[in-house]
């Protein structure tokens, strides 16, 4: 939990008697059921970030295929298969659901 966090709760717990009064009830139990806090806003990043990646790579593949001379003969370079392979991999593991 980052120093932030920790001074989020804080506040929380310190302007509000009813949370106040559940957290000294038992502070165990109160930090299990509070719900961790969202920025959705990082996720949907993150996900347009490495999605870009994924398409920039396939876009660039597919320029170089065509633009060769030879397109049965035209190499896409490492680097780039595998920038694209990881981006595609993030993005499997991103919007897998997680199990239960």
């Amino acid at each position: 939990m980052a120093a932030s966090e920790f001074k989020q709760l804080k506040k929380i717990i310190e302007s509000d008697p009813k949370e106040m009064a559940l957290f000294k009830q038992d502070p165990v139990k109160y930090l299990e059921q509070m719900k961790p806090i969202e920025k959705p806003w990082v996720f949907m990043t993150i996900v347009i970030i490495v999605g870009l990646v994924l398409i920039a790579s396939v876009v660039l593949g597919s320029i170089i295929i065509f633009k060769a001379s030879d397109s049965q003969t035209a190499k896409v370079p490492d680097f780039l298969v595998g920038i694209g392979s990881t981006a595609l991999g993030a993005l499997v593991g991103l919007l897998a659901p997680s199990p239960k």
